[in-house]
C-alpha cells in the first residue's frame, strides 16, 4: 500500500496540466508556535502548507506538527480536487496522509479517501462545501496491522471579515469494516481556526484540533505566528 500512495502521490502533481491555460504557481504558508493539550501540556506547534487553486483544480499539501516532551502529532496530508464535469458545484477529490499520533496510541497511519463533494456557497468573502465518499486505512494500531474501511462525510466553512477570518473543519470516519478486538476506530476529527492578519503576508492564528472517537482525549489547543506568500517558482 505505501507503493500504491507514493505513485499516487507524485502522478498527480504530473497529469493533467495545461501551461497556457492554468496558472502553475503554488502559495506557501508556515506557522510556528505553541500547542497545549492537558494529555501533554505544552509542546511546541508547527505548520507548512502549499496550496494551488484554478478554475477546474485545486492541490494542497499540508503538515501538521504538534512536538510536546513525551507525545507527539504529526499529519502530512495530500489533496486534489477537479470539478465534475460541466457542474460548477460539484467535484470529485482524492486524499491521502501519513499521521503519527502517540497521544491516540497511534504508531503509523497510512490513510486514503476519495468521493464527490459540492460546493455550496462561494464568494469573496469564503466558502463552504460538504464531501462524502470511502475511505481506507492501513494501520499499525496498538502495535497491530489492522486495515479499515469508512464511510466518511465532511463539511468546511471558512470566512473573512476584514483582517478577521475563520475556518471550520469536520469530518467523521463511520467504520463498516470489522471491528477487531472491540476497538471501534469510527472518529470525528476537528478543526477550528481564528486568524488576525497583520499583513496581507503575516498574522495571528489561534485555534484546536480535536479527534474524537471511543475514549478520546482532549483537544489540542494552539496560538502561532503565520506566514504566507506566493512562490517565486514553479512547480
Amino acid at each position: 500500500m505505501k507503493k500504491i500512495f507514493i505513485i499516487f502521490f507524485f502522478t498527480s502533481f504530473i497529469i493533467g496540466h495545461d501551461k497556457i491555460k492554468e496558472n502553475l504557481k503554488w502559495k506557501q504558508y508556515f506557522r510556528l508556535g505553541t500547542v497545549f493539550s492537558e494529555n501533554s501540556q505544552l509542546g511546541i506547534a508547527g505548520y507548512t502548507r502549499l496550496k494551488r487553486t484554478t478554475e477546474s483544480t485545486f492541490k494542497d499539501v499540508r503538515f501538521f506538527s504538534h512536538l510536546y516532551e513525551n507525545n507527539t502529532e504529526l499529519k502530512l496530508r495530500y489533496k486534489s480536487s477537479q470539478r465534475f464535469l460541466s457542474f460548477q458545484s460539484l467535484y470529485s477529490f482524492n486524499t491521502l496522509y501519513y499521521e503519527k499520533n502517540s497521544i491516540l496510541d497511534v504508531n503509523l497511519r497510512y490513510h486514503l479517501n476519495q468521493g464527490l463533494g459540492v460546493i455550496i456557497n462561494k464568494n469573496a468573502f469564503g466558502n463552504a462545501t460538504i464531501e462524502a465518499g470511502t475511505a481506507f486505512d492501513n494501520s499499525d494500531y496498538l502495535n497491530t496491522e489492522q486495515k479499515t474501511t469508512y464511510a466518511r462525510s465532511a463539511i468546511s466553512f471558512d470566512r473573512a471579515f476584514q483582517s478577521i477570518s475563520t475556518k471550520v473543519e469536520v469530518d467523521y470516519f463511520y467504520q463498516i469494516s470489522e471491528i477487531y478486538d472491540k476497538i471501534n476506530l469510527s472518529r470525528l476529527e476537528l478543526l477550528n481556526e481564528f486568524e488576525w492578519g497583520f499583513s496581507k503576508q503575516i498574522g495571528l492564528i489561534a485555534g484546536f484540533t480535536w479527534t474524537m472517537q471511543k475514549n478520546y482525549k482532549s483537544p489540542s489547543c494552539f496560538i502561532t505566528i503565520s506566514y504566507k506568500d506566493p512562490l517565486s517558482w514553479v512547480i
